[in-house]
């Protein structure tokens, strides 16, 4: 069933249902908060945001990028929202020691990492860390910006979508709640998992979309493979 499209304070659910993202309670009612599409999957009511910019919660994973060091024992991250993240040398995924060397040694500006927000505090400072499993440096691809709002969609439910990506082109990917993907792979394979991507992020809200865009890497795939 297709998500249906809802209004800020218009009533979506009532009864003893859990809260996810975009929705309040009054009294036994849900409302709305944002414009956005309906979805009350495994028991959880939420509307998901057709557009906007990104504001970090914690346990999201993002790509971002070195901007520069704070007081020598921090590092300023873009983040692709409107506040830097801040990742303190104690939240690198191994020991370092700033006063002995230079942070900019480790990770210069223009660094591309995949961190854990760890900490969002009432007055906006966003600390991010790479002790989470799966953090990682990122080394070479191409990054690929989409709705941050879409991304749910990219990564699909159980990570069905992004699973079957990588396995139909072999690629390396990782998806930022952001709204930043990472692409690595052979040119004309990235060239295609930034075109399946973009369909992504322009179809989210229709059904079947993964067999959609399954087949179409299919095809495309078998074009490359036929030359």
């Amino acid at each position: 069933m297709e998500r249906r499209l809802v209004i800020p304070g218009e009533e979506v659910a009532e009864g003893k249902v859990k809260l996810g993202d975009g929705v309040y309670r009054d009294g036994d009612k849900i409302y709305a908060s944002i414009l956005g599409l309906l979805d009350t999957a495994r028991g959880v009511v939420r509307v998901i945001p057709l557009t906007g910019r990104y504001f970090p919660k914690v346990g999201d994973f993002v790509i971002g990028t070195i901007k520069g060091t704070v007081y020598e024992t921090a590092w300023e991250v873009d983040i692709n929202c409107p506040y830097s993240a801040i990742l303190n040398a104690s939240d690198y995924y191994r020991e370092v020691d700033p006063f002995r060397t230079p942070l900019r040694r480790i990770m210069s500006p223009g660094t591309t990492i995949y961190a854990y927000v760890r900490e969002v505090t009432l007055n906006r400072r966003i600390y991010i860390t790479m002790r989470q499993r799966g953090s990682r440096v990122i080394k070479g691809g191409r990054l690929v910006e989409i709705s941050p709002a879409k991304v749910p969609r990219v990564i699909g439910r159980k990570r069905s979508m992004i699973s079957m990506i990588v396995k139909e082109t072999g690629c390396k990917m990782l998806v930022g709640q952001n709204g930043l993907v990472w692409i690595r792979a052979k040119p004309e394979i990235a060239d295609l998992v930034e075109r399946a991507v973009k369909k992504i992020e322009a179809e989210a809200h229709t059904s079947g979309l993964t067999d959609r865009i399954k087949e179409m890497i299919v095809k495309e795939r078998e074009k490359y493979e036929g030359r």
